[in-house]
């Protein structure tokens, strides 16, 4: 007995989502976030050894960074960041910075590899076509990923600095000092929004319209800073991961998380394939 094909809903919320749901199943996209999230993992200790040589080298604000990331990560996590930053950054040297960065563009190469075929998948577009040309692509945007964290780091622990030299020595005005130490965080948020569509652009065999990459990009960075601190909140109040485990509560907390980073990170992509099938669709039925 043949079992009946589902039928996809006919209202275009709804097969939206009937859609997403058949291409997680279909595409394995747990699979690849938990492959994603063991990159990630590897990757995190070099690339803190290369931010932590970079914060004593430059004299930067480590509490405005733990700050900020307060406001979204878990406690346990950001209390890691903060003792691994501190140790590793007591005797700062460029020896040290260019350890950290020969392995923080190794490891990210690795993350970025897998996600970016994951993007493909999502995409349709099967194995990259030229294995030359696919390294050369992860290169150049895990490089500009650690051009784009750097950038974040300095305008969210620098800025102060700056305004306040420009405002006594060159006289800026105080509102729009004011105005630029708001703005820092957008700005931010922004650069993480580009770093993110460059990845979804980078992994295409050709140019892809902007409407093929920005609804997937904006979706999953919203997504990851939404269920980010919402996991924030349920393990400070709710869960207690410490008081239960101990300290591999720190590491049960920075696996699921990253592994909810990562699904955010493939689902952008899945949308975006979403909608090119809902736009193909109804070009077919009109």
């Amino acid at each position: 007995m043949n079992c009946p094909i589902p039928v996809p809903p006919k209202n275009r919320f709804l097969r939206g989502l009937y859609l997403m749901v058949q291409r997680y199943l279909r595409h394995n996209v747990g699979i690849q976030s938990a492959a994603l999230a063991f990159y990630l993992l590897f990757m995190i200790f070099p690339f803190l050894i290369f931010i932590s040589a970079l914060l004593g080298l430059l004299q930067l604000d480590v509490a405005a960074i733990l700050t900020a990331l307060e406001e979204l990560l878990p406690g346990e996590i950001v209390d890691f960041i903060e003792m691994y930053l501190i140790y590793v950054g007591k005797d700062p040297s460029p020896q040290l910075l260019v350890f950290g960065l020969f392995f923080s563009i190794y490891f990210p190469m690795r993350a970025t590899n897998s996600l970016m075929r994951s993007v493909r998948t999502a995409y349709h577009l099967g194995p990259p076509p030229g294995a030359v040309l696919h390294v050369l692509k992860t290169l150049l945007y895990t490089v500009m990923l650690i051009v784009a964290i750097a950038l974040t780091l300095t305008l969210m622990t620098v800025g102060d600095r700056i305004l306040a030299y420009a405002v006594v020595h060159f006289r800026l005005p105080t509102f729009a000092a004011v105005l630029w130490a708001r703005l820092r965080f957008p700005v931010a948020a922004a650069v993480g929004y580009f770093a993110l569509f460059f990845l979804y652009a980078l992994a295409q065999d050709s140019r892809q319209p902007w409407r093929n990459i920005w609804p997937g990009t904006l979706a999953a960075l919203a997504a990851w800073m939404g269920l980010s601190w919402l996991y924030a909140w349920y393990v400070e109040h709710i869960a207690h991961y410490s008081l239960l485990y101990g300290s591999i509560g720190t590491v049960i907390v920075l696996l699921i998380w990253l592994n909810m980073s990562a699904m955010t990170l493939i689902m952008g992509a899945e949308l975006n394939g979403m909608l090119i099938s809902l736009r193909k669709d109804g070009r077919e039925q009109a």
